[in-house]
């Protein structure tokens, strides 16, 4: 942000905050978070950037990582939200920019302030009402760090389906490559795949471009299971860090989205952003009366209008 002066200091690990423009809908699909996550992985590793926490949530993501400067770390987070926009944009058929004008940080500069923060950002979900437990969230990766299939069939590869096992040796390329995946080879990927088949593929996904830096993470706890206790017995706090209050819980987003399954835009729920006037109106008339969503609520799915940052 220009005339914006962040705080930053060397070997120090920053909790980052990134929200869509009026606090609207980012991720509507596995899609679209696995585009978000591959690019995210690719370009934090091409600049040298220890990852400690990446949650993505339905209107922002938070990431608590450490770069060697803040221009790097700026790059990163603005290359992989360009990356993205621009994605989203092109898939979906919107336009105009999609992330908020910069992102928010804070350092933290003691181990215990690290560990609030990394309480903070694991139970994202659990605060918005989505899980019982930080594990119990996919995307927020903390699952993948003891299993590769926490969320499918193991998977035994060869014993695997031929039309699964190209999709998984597309995947071995592409990150052996380090390249991330676009929305054309997500959909290819899943193509002729059963609904068991694509839970395999997308935590096949997950663990190859798994962007948390275990060992760094763990050396805060004592084991994996010591710091599960402790993000769990704990949600942690965030004081340095401007996020707008949002008392109602994410599960409406859920529901919303349950029912663009079922319309027209199932095969692409983003599209539902580009939208007429006309048919955003009949939409949000709809989600409102078939759902428990605030009006505001309904305006982030589709895009409409200006939700205040008070």
């Amino acid at each position: 942000m220009r005339g914006h002066r962040r705080k930053f200091y060397p070997d120090t690990f920053q909790h980052i905050y990134q929200r869509a423009i009026n606090h609207s809908v980012l991720f509507y699909s596995t899609e679209d978070r696995l585009v978000f996550l591959t690019t995210y992985t690719i370009i934090a590793e091409r600049y040298g950037v220890t990852t400690l926490a990446l949650v993505l949530m339905f209107t922002h993501f938070h990431n608590l990582a450490k770069a060697d400067t803040s221009q790097i770390m700026a790059l990163v987070i603005g290359t992989v939200t360009s990356i993205y926009a621009k994605a989203f944009n092109r898939d979906s058929g919107r336009k105009g920019p999609l992330f908020w004008k910069a992102y928010s940080n804070a350092p933290k500069y003691k181990d215990k302030s690290v560990r609030t923060c990394i309480a903070y950002n694991y139970n994202n979900a659990v605060e918005k009402g989505l899980y019982l437990r930080a594990e119990q969230d996919r995307w927020n990766f903390l699952a993948y760090l003891e299993s590769n299939s926490p969320f499918s069939e193991k998977l035994v590869r060869n014993r695997a389906t031929p039309r699964l096992r190209d999709a998984l040796k597309e995947v071995d390329t592409f990150r052996k490559n380090k390249m991330y995946l676009s929305y054309n080879v997500i959909r290819r990927l899943y193509k002729r795949l059963s609904a068991k088949e694509k839970e395999q593929l997308t935590d096949y996904i997950i663990s190859a471009y798994l962007p948390i830096d275990k060992d760094a993470l763990l050396s805060y706890y004592k084991s994996y299971d010591d710091m599960i206790i402790a993000i769990n017995s704990n949600t942690g706090s965030e004081y340095d860090i401007k996020e707008m209050y949002v008392p109602e819980t994410d599960k409406v987003y859920v529901e919303m989205l349950d029912i663009v399954s079922k319309s027209s835009y199932r095969n692409n729920p983003h599209s539902i952003t580009s939208a007429s006037a006309e048919k955003k109106k009949e939409i949000r008339e709809m989600l409102l009366k078939r759902t428990n969503a605030k009006p505001y609520q309904v305006d982030a799915l589709l895009h409409i209008g200006n939700v205040s940052d008070k």
